[in-house]
């Protein structure tokens, strides 16, 4: 189905096959029978919206199906390069110059044809940030870490959303991943990035966002190619197996918050910003920051 230049996937749903297809699911989500499918019905019954489909946000869309989330939206206005190819789901020499977002829902729904996807080529706007969200009752925002411009839509349609639980944010800078949760009550993006909104982006305007989107430096390589990357150049560069680290970490965050696991025994809830959570698989280091 077409609407608005968008493409909407329909649910085929059948019951038996769902419940096949999750099964391994359930040994993780209760005490009793009754109690994993219970959960699951959780998973099943939510709306994820996924702003961004490149090397976190694209695989996390499967990732949801996968895990029996049947309602899902995407939002990407970027298109496929060869530099894509070493990371992000979809990415591949024939879908060059295709839209992401198209590309992923469209081997999603062809996966998991349970999964309703609504797909938003256009990207997050200020024309479309609100429509995103409505309906939502989670965000993942993984919109490119220079876009603040569309992050910054993209917050203002959650704050004012009635629906919407909580965002979450994963990067990864080299060997490392941090993990911001967002609510209405935790610090507003627009004050933790600390740019005004009509700001341009050059040297001095990355080497800021950087500094927020970074807590911790990375210690290798050396500062000076880092600066060359993420400043100068302004590209994040990323080696492939730094995005599966985030996604799973997300993927159980948002797992274990919509199921109530996170608040039973001896689970930790993710703190919210301008906390975080980072893991680094270079120095095996894990630690959560609280807002301070």
């Amino acid at each position: 189905m077409h609407e608005k230049g968008r493409t909407k996937y329909p649910s085929e749903y059948d019951d038996t096959i769902y419940w096949e297809r999750v099964k391994r699911n359930l040994g993780w989500l209760g005490d009793t029978d009754e109690e994993a499918r219970k959960r699951q019905l959780m998973l099943r019954d939510s709306v994820v919206g996924v702003a961004g489909s490149g090397g976190i946000g694209g695989s996390m869309v499967e990732r949801l199906a996968r895990l029996g989330v049947l309602n899902l939206r995407v939002a990407d206005m970027d298109t496929f390069e060869y530099s894509n190819i070493n990371r992000q789901l979809g990415a591949g020499v024939r879908t060059i110059g295709r839209n992401k977002a198209e590309v992923v829902a469209e081997y999603v729904h062809e996966m998991t044809p349970d999964v309703a996807i609504e797909v938003f080529p256009e990207g997050i706007t200020d024309e479309s940030a609100a429509e995103f969200v409505e309906g939502c009752d989670y965000i993942l925002d993984e919109i490119e870490p220079y876009e603040f411009k569309a992050r910054y839509a993209l917050h203002r349609a959650f704050r004012a959303s009635s629906s919407v639980q909580f965002m979450i944010t994963g990067y990864v800078f080299g060997n490392r991943t941090f993990l911001w949760k967002w609510t209405r009550d935790s610090m507003p993006v627009e004050e933790f990035t600390g740019l005004p909104e009509d700001a341009e982006m050059n040297a001095e305007t990355a080497e800021h966002l950087m500094s927020r989107l970074i807590p911790e430096t990375p210690g290798y390589p050396g500062p000076e190619m880092q600066r060359r990357w993420l400043i100068d150049e302004q590209t994040c560069p990323i080696v492939p197996g730094a995005p599966p680290m985030s996604q799973g970490l997300l993927l159980d965050r948002l797992m274990l918050a919509i199921t109530g696991i996170e608040d039973l025994a001896d689970s930790v809830r993710l703190p919210v910003a301008p906390g975080y959570a980072m893991v680094d698989a270079r120095t095996w280091t894990a630690k959560i920051v609280e807002a301070g």
